[in-house]
């Protein structure tokens, strides 16, 4: 009801949403707003990159009273808000990637303690730090509302681009087609991704 009135008091933007939707454009942008996790729409996007680029085009060129200023400022305010969701992306990826070691020997652990994948998931999101919480907590909600483990998943992988979760994720699909022991292969997934969070490390301390 809330989120319904919030759309009902916005017409402008969901015009916008609407004809960005209908032509078929503004498809990437949406995808890297998701991965940055930024709760707002493309139309919302383009319209404060819009203001962005008028208030920094008006101030450059009352202060200056120069045009080559004023354009360098208006571009500037063009890039700024995606330069600002490209830093946002990486960031959240790295921060999941850090952590997703530790999320995979919780779920191991969970399985093992005789849960299933689904309540795994949902330990994940209870008990873990976003960004990890909030995607495997997504993929409950999702499931809830009558999609599948499998597309939420690949929803999941969508929006947070990571060779390691594709590996997670394939393991877990493979297991639900033809079965095995799935904590044990999420064991040495585990095992991988941690040897490998602290080989970057030593590197990175290296050459700092």
């Amino acid at each position: 009801e809330v989120e319904a009135t919030r759309k009902r008091s916005a017409p402008v933007r969901d015009a916008l949403d609407e004809a960005l939707a209908r032509r078929g454009l503004g498809t990437d942008l949406a995808t890297q707003l998701a991965r940055a996790d930024m709760k707002i729409t493309v139309g919302e996007f383009l319209a404060v990159t819009v203001i962005l680029m008028l208030l920094s085009g008006g101030v450059a060129y009352l202060l200056r009273k120069d045009i080559v200023v004023t354009v360098g400022a208006i571009v500037l305010g063009f890039f700024g808000p995606r330069l600002y969701v490209t830093i946002q992306r990486k960031k959240r990826l790295r921060a999941f990637n850090a952590h997703l070691g530790d999320s995979i020997t919780l779920m191991v652990n969970s399985l093992r303690a005789g849960y299933s994948v689904m309540q795994a998931m949902e330990a994940e999101g209870a008990e873990m730090d976003p960004p990890i919480s909030d995607e495997f907590g997504r993929v409950v909600r999702e499931q809830q509302l009558g999609l599948t483990l499998e597309d939420g998943l690949a929803n999941m992988l969508r929006r947070v681009p990571s060779d390691d979760l594709d590996m997670t994720i394939t393991a877990i699909n493979v297991q639900r087609e033809v079965g095995g022991n799935l904590a044990e292969v999420l064991d040495s997934i585990s095992s991988t991704i941690r040897e490998r969070v602290r080989i970057k490390g030593d590197i990175r301390a290296l050459t700092a």
